[in-house]
């Protein structure tokens, strides 16, 4: 009896309690650690960050949030631009030919509400050799010139205006979104750097155990107590435990790596997740979908956008029936000319009259402009359609997100259960093989399980992390400020 013990040690090595009074003297193997605990932290050398700090590196650096930035900008620029047209334009002038001398300035003002444009010019001209006493000249202009059915009123006046700050304002949301996202992205490459952690940790435990199941039934071959199908069977464990093990470490490398270039690091930056637990206890129940898809469709800033685009259709339609009309405009001006030895003298004989008068036209091929009119009118259908997909869009989103939420936490309670039926199996299974009642067979296709449900636990605990911040974006309620706060 004892020289059977010694010949099966190796299966007991990292065995804890003390071997019980059986024919064999072995004891079960030590469990693993619990699947929710980090197994695995950052490598030697690394410098951990926290979720916190990793949102935050990820929205100053993240190449799709600069992106979005860069078109913030853009589009800030673009609207300023805009603006500028109804600023007051003063153009001074200087004129130097030979004896001659011409100065003056020109003055342009765009009406900001009715359409209208306000234009002016001032020159002084001395021309020396034309015969005294008029040798200087002066002219003033200045005309007001009001659209009164084309073009009038401040749809027309503001359009080009209002889509430049419609533009600013849908680049402001896409902005937002971009962070948003990157937020969720950042939080998802975060979790899957644990959860590959926890599975590394989980293939090396099983990668010991197997190791020692080889062992032992390479020692019981040798005493006669099983034949070479269990050692070849144990054997075959022991490579798969390892080909596991070598692929977490891989999957691990590439999690990492994602994780990095997601917040515009190199691959070979020291960058890593900080070693977090996976909690088994999750929150209570969520509200209810009654009070969620309302919520979503008040706070979507892609919803707020695309009612936006609505009011934009009906403007543009708006302007092309009014271009149909015909161009009436009244103008209304001031203009004087006069000559004398001085500019002062020339000023002062200005002849000045008030002109009035209307000018109109009517083009007699309208074809362009009956179109444009039937396509902005297709553009509002088109725009109200895409309104109302995107909130059906949302509202079914919600419901998705909801669902999986509710699923993974009913799957987590299920796969606790499974762990621990497939830690009592293995213990089982064990005992029954080291007492040489059943072959490794049991111990090999319970070390299986053993892993599944681990692994499976692990992927849901790091899952429900994700898809409750992404529950907030679908939601249009995270605040990446506030949420990600140190």
């Amino acid at each position: 009896m004892g020289f059977a013990a010694v010949l099966v040690a190796p299966w007991g090595e990292a065995q804890q309690a003390p071997p019980p009074p059986d024919p064999v003297g072995v004891t079960p193997l030590p469990d693993a650690p619990p699947a929710a605990e980090p197994s695995e932290g950052p490598s030697p050398g690394a410098a951990p960050v926290t979720l916190a700090d990793a949102v935050a590196l990820a929205l100053e650096a993240n190449f799709d949030v600069l992106a979005a930035a860069d078109d913030v900008r853009s589009a800030q620029l673009g609207y300023s631009t805009e603006r500028a047209d109804f600023f007051p334009k003063l153009t001074p002038k200087f004129n130097r030919f030979g004896d001659d001398t011409q100065w003056g300035m020109e003055l342009g003002q765009r009406l900001p509400w009715t359409g209208g444009s306000l234009v002016g010019s001032a020159d002084w001209q001395s021309r020396p050799d034309i015969a005294a006493p008029f040798v200087r000249s002066s002219s003033v202009s200045l005309e007001l010139r009001q659209p009164l059915l084309r073009g009038f009123g401040p749809n027309a006046a503001h359009y080009l205006l209002r889509n430049r700050r419609r533009g600013r304002e849908g680049r402001e949301r896409a902005f937002e979104r971009a962070r948003q996202r990157v937020a969720v992205e950042v939080t998802r490459a975060f979790y899957q750097v644990v959860e590959q952690r926890a599975l590394l940790g989980v293939a090396r435990q099983s990668l010991r155990r197997s190791e020692s199941l080889q062992q032992a039934s390479a020692a019981r071959l040798a005493v006669g107590l099983v034949s070479k199908l269990d050692v070849f069977r144990a054997q075959l464990q022991a490579a798969q435990a390892q080909d596991s093990m070598v692929r977490a470490e891989a999957s691990l490398a590439d999690a990492v790596e994602r994780f990095r270039f997601l917040l515009g690091r190199a691959a070979g930056d020291a960058l890593e997740p900080a070693a977090v637990s996976l909690p088994e206890e999750l929150p209570d129940e969520l509200e209810p979908l009654e009070v969620l898809v309302p919520r979503a469709l008040a706070h979507r800033l892609d919803l707020h956008e695309s009612r936006d685009e609505v009011e934009d259709a009906r403007r543009t339609f708006s302007l092309a029936r009014q271009n149909l009309l015909p161009q009436l405009d009244l103008r209304l001006g001031l203009a004087g000319r006069g000559v004398g030895p001085t500019y002062g003298g020339a000023w002062t004989a200005a002849d000045r009259q008030l002109t009035f008068g209307f000018e109109t036209s009517l083009p007699l091929e309208r074809s362009g402009d009956r179109a444009e009119r039937a396509l902005a009118e297709i553009q509002v259908t088109t725009r109200a359609r895409s309104l109302r997909q995107r909130e059906l869009e949302i509202e079914a989103e919600v419901r998705r997100a909801v669902r999986d939420l509710g699923q993974i936490r009913k799957s987590v309670d299920l796969q606790k259960t499974a762990v621990e039926v497939a830690e009592q199996q293995h213990r089982l299974a064990t005992l029954r093989y080291q007492r040489g009642l059943a072959s490794n067979f049991d111990v090999v296709e319970a070390e299986e399980s053993l892993v599944l449900a681990r692994s499976a636990l692990v992927s849901l605990l790091a899952r429900y992390q994700v898809e409750r911040v992404e529950l907030l974006r679908i939601l249009g309620t995270l605040d990446v400020d506030t949420e990600f706060a140190p």
